[in-house]
């Protein structure tokens, strides 16, 4: 039997074992392995002596980095979400960057022109700046450290464009609620899922909410192939 886990803190509510035994079997074996602190973690190297992939979430993306090979995707990004082990060496690879990628594709089709302001600045908003960048996307950066009130920003007023579709990008932890003012024209894309917080309260404010399972989803695919490797 194929055996894999998920490594990160607090992650009791985490979709993963479910998504990936709909993915890869229903038999599959999936743990949750839940660390409060970084020195809890074993090497990369002993949990793929027991486990056939890992995922990697918040706050462990950097973690592994001095541990493993890193793919030219995860060098670029300087965090990983998967780890896998081939040929003796441990391999780690940012399936998060491929699924924002696609998504923000697809955004393009659907809508042309794109303006995006991304709130916060951690590691996922590293990704999502990568993905951006690489599209040749326009985007701005607020985070609670440059910015005073700031779940209670005005968005309207950093805008720029009459024409590009606004997209708000939320890369904060599920610590932080927005409360501020949206342009109603604007798409709000939460990289948190299942949030009750903003799902409740933000698809009355703006043209669309995206809730982000959907990226959890497009990752855990191209996790499994990385895996398949």
């Amino acid at each position: 039997m194929n055996k894999y886990a998920l490594v990160g803190k607090d992650i009791s509510h985490s979709r993963s074992p479910e998504m990936y035994r709909k993915l890869i079997s229903p038999s599959v074996h999936y743990d949750l392995l839940d660390y409060k602190t970084a020195e809890e973690i074993p090497s990369a190297l002993d949990l793929l002596n027991i486990y056939d992939g890992i995922n990697i979430t918040s706050p462990y993306k950097k973690h592994f980095l001095t541990q493993v090979e890193l793919t030219s995707t995860a060098l670029e990004i300087g965090a990983i979400n998967c780890l896998k082990k081939k040929k003796g060496k441990v391999i780690g690879e940012n399936t998060d960057y491929l699924a924002i990628v696609d998504i923000l594709k697809e955004m393009q089709k659907d809508y042309g022109d794109l303006e995006v302001i991304i709130l916060g600045d951690g590691v996922m908003a590293s990704v999502a700046r990568l993905a951006l960048k690489n599209l040749g996307l326009s985007f701005k950066v607020l985070s609670r450290k440059q910015t005073n009130n700031f779940n209670q920003l005005n968005l309207i007023e950093h805008f720029q464009s009459p024409t590009a579709l606004p997209v708000v990008i939320n890369t904060c932890a599920r610590e932080f609620i927005f409360n501020g003012i949206i342009p109603n024209r604007a798409l709000f894309w939460d990289f948190n899922y299942n949030f009750s917080q903003h799902s409740s309260t933000i698809p009355g404010k703006v043209h669309k909410y995206v809730d982000g399972l959907e990226m959890l989803e497009r990752q855990a695919l191209y996790a499994v192939a990385f895996w398949s490797k």
